[in-house]
């Protein structure tokens, strides 16, 4: 009798635990559901959307280049001739304020020329490029320095490009992901609602970012002749564009 007695108390330990053990652990995968730890998510419906956001920007700083020629009968003279405008060059930016820092040598070349009228080609001398670039930091100032180079010796000007500072930029494009993303988020939003559908969560996320093409003058062979240059920087644009994978449930 007392062993009969031993079993049942063993089996009803048994099931005892074995309920408790069973509590425990759908009590953990309701905690795993709600917190999303490992659990996936049943007749979830994934939708893939893409948002754009743009900000406009008036410039506050100016690139341009500027490019001096020399000529002579070695390389050696015509690099001469050109390292003197370029010289003269750099000292015209200085004295406008423009930094040391803010003038940067692009490009130095040497080619000989030759006559191809005659025959064999005849060399008749060469020619040496110096290009600097120059970073302009105050807009205002942008037609002084265009004067102010050519009047130094400066025989062409490539190109003038308008844009932003770098601190200011990020910030611009900080605006314009927030702007895409929301835009993002709204096409989400009114598909998921026209689908009888709500918005559970973000599954991944893309994102890039582009500046509208600069505005250019090219190639400038002569300004002295106007006067000092009128400058209008006009806006830029700062654009985004980003894609979202999104989950969406009943």
């Amino acid at each position: 009798m007392m062993n009969r007695v031993l079993v049942l108390m063993v089996i009803a330990f048994g099931i005892i635990a074995a309920a408790s053990l069973a509590l425990s652990i759908a009590g953990l995968t309701a905690h795993a559901a709600e917190q999303g730890y490992g659990v996936e998510a049943e007749n979830l419906t994934t939708l893939t959307v893409s948002g754009y956001g743009e900000v406009s920007y008036s410039p506050d700083e100016a690139i341009v280049v500027f490019a001096a020629l020399g000529y002579g009968e070695t390389a050696a003279e015509a690099l001469g001739r050109c390292a003197e405008k370029a010289s003269a060059i750099i000292s015209a930016m200085e004295e406008l304020g423009i930094s040391r820092d803010d003038l940067k040598t692009s490009s130095i070349t040497v080619n000989p020329r030759y006559d191809w009228n005659q025959k064999p080609p005849k060399l008749v001398d060469y020619e040496a490029s110096y290009s600097l670039t120059v970073r302009v930091r105050d807009i205002a100032l942008v037609g002084k320095v265009i004067d102010s180079a050519f009047s130094a010796g400066a025989d062409k000007m490539h190109g003038l490009q308008f844009t932003r500072s770098e601190d200011k930029r990020s910030e611009l494009l900080d605006e314009a992901i927030k702007a895409a993303i929301n835009d993002a988020m709204r096409k989400a939003e009114a598909a998921a609602s026209s689908l009888g559908l709500k918005v559970v969560k973000v599954k991944s996320i893309s994102i890039s970012a582009q500046q509208a093409p600069p505005i250019i003058v090219r190639e400038v062979k002569a300004a002295a002749e106007y006067g000092e240059v009128p400058i209008a920087p006009g806006e830029g644009k700062l654009s985004a564009s980003v894609g979202l994978e999104i989950a969406l449930s009943s």
